[in-house]
């Protein structure tokens, strides 16, 4: 059976019975911390990125554009909100009525176009009106949408507990970890194309319409292509809205790097290659393209159960620090890897979209198998470029499957 196989049991390669279990273990975990219920909002609308928690427990995602809210007509487009008591099954409120029953996976379901008046009036009728309620989708929830709650529900008691689904999600399930492969390969086939696309004379948006043209056809939902190149290499993103130059023709020695991320049946994929146009390349480009990619392998052989995950940030700024190059949250970093200095970590767990936690300075949470990462480095010394590497692994009970491995390393001579 393939990765999107249905059967009247599996829906979107995941088994229905799964996303029951999910719902009874966060109430159970909810119970625990003593709450009464639960309030999950996510975002859909148009991207990827935070629609994680609904799909995680109900597969359903609104593709409903974002808009302001113009209650009673409506409100939250774009939004899905679950609403779980701790001792019983939680409800579905979708905020249009063409949202696709086939999908969905879960019995009690409503429809409220003033999204945030009907999740008070769920909350309501779940004896949530008065309860103390865990919130979760700190990143997707408006303020307003509390406001209206409160406004509604006077009585009612929020806390953030985002937290208990991050531990669940963080491991993923056998089904899970099938379409993560899935999406690795299908994301892995499209830096390939890009890679190949980048040629004398081409643009960066040549180089995307490659990427697009390979991915789309399998399923790809892409989340964007920040690309930098050429005078801008140093940078990781350099163009706004759209991500990548569409006027500027590559010249032969141009390095080019895109970050490749989206989803694939609602899994990530997330990796990074960097190419040189016309393939040749100068000593000291080859010193920062090799060096990126060693960075990262140096980092995963280093990966198995138990590991901290700042003991791997460790691992990695020491090989940096060792062979003369800036270690990422460093206060300048000389004109290059500008992408170190916006994260000072080697990458972060990912599933339904990029997840906690990161391996960063501080960071103690343990690495454990069902763990799905993307780890990266910008490597680069001014006057020579900056060079790019991304893997994606699954952590098993010896080590880590690294799923980007028959992508290739080298994209130059």
């Amino acid at each position: 059976m393939s990765a999107t196989s249905e059967t009247a049991d599996v829906v979107n390669g995941i088994p229905r019975a799964e996303f029951a279990q999910r719902r009874a273990e966060l109430r159970r975990r909810a119970q625990e911390r003593g709450l009464d219920g639960l309030l999950v909002v996510s975002r859909g609308a148009n991207g990827a990125d935070w629609g994680a928690d609904v799909v995680y427990l109900t597969n359903h995602y609104s593709p409903f554009p974002q808009i302001a809210d113009r209650p009673p007509a409506w409100s939250g487009r774009g939004h899905g909100v679950v609403v779980m008591p701790v001792e019983e099954d939680g409800t579905l409120v979708v905020e249009i009525p063409d949202w696709r029953d086939d999908l969905v996976v879960i019995d009690d379901v409503r429809v409220e176009l003033d999204l945030w008046a009907g999740a008070a009036k769920t909350l309501n009728d779940r004896g949530l009106g008065a309860g103390k309620v865990g919130l979760i989708g700190r990143e997707s929830l408006p303020h307003v949408a509390i406001d209206r709650i409160r406004q509604a529900l006077p009585e009612i008691e929020f806390e953030w507990a985002d937290d208990l689904i991050e531990a669940m999600r963080l491991v993923k399930s056998p089904a899970e970890l099938v379409l993560v492969r899935e999406a690795v390969r299908v994301g892995s086939e499209m830096v390939a194309a890009f890679c190949e696309a980048a040629v004398p004379g081409a643009t960066e948006a040549d180089c995307v319409i490659a990427a697009f043209q390979t991915g789309v056809r399998q399923g790809a939902f892409p989340l964007d292509i920040p690309v930098t190149s050429g005078p801008n290499v140093d940078h990781f993103q350099w163009d706004r809205m759209p991500s990548w130059d569409h006027k500027r023709p590559l010249e032969a020695g141009d390095m080019i790097h895109p970050d490749m991320y989206g989803t694939v049946n609602g899994y990530f994929y997330d990796m990074v290659r960097t190419t040189v146009a016309g393939r040749k390349v100068t000593d000291a480009q080859r010193e920062v393209l090799e060096a990126s990619a060693a960075v990262v392998e140096h980092i995963v052989e280093g990966m198995r159960p138990g590991v901290r995950c700042e003991e791997l940030f460790n691992r990695g700024a020491a090989w940096l620090g060792e062979h003369g190059f800036d270690v990422p949250g460093g206060e300048s970093s000389d004109g290059v890897a500008y992408l170190g200095q916006s994260f000072p970590s080697f990458g972060h767990s990912m599933g339904l979209a990029w997840e906690h936690p990161w391996l960063m300075p501080g960071e103690t949470a343990e690495l454990a198998p069902g763990q799905v990462w993307a780890i990266e480095a910008e490597v680069g010394r001014p006057g020579a470029g900056t060079g790019a590497f991304e893997h994606n692994v699954i952590v098993t009970k010896e080590g880590v499957e690294v799923l980007t491995r028959d992508l290739p390393t080298v994209w130059w001579e």
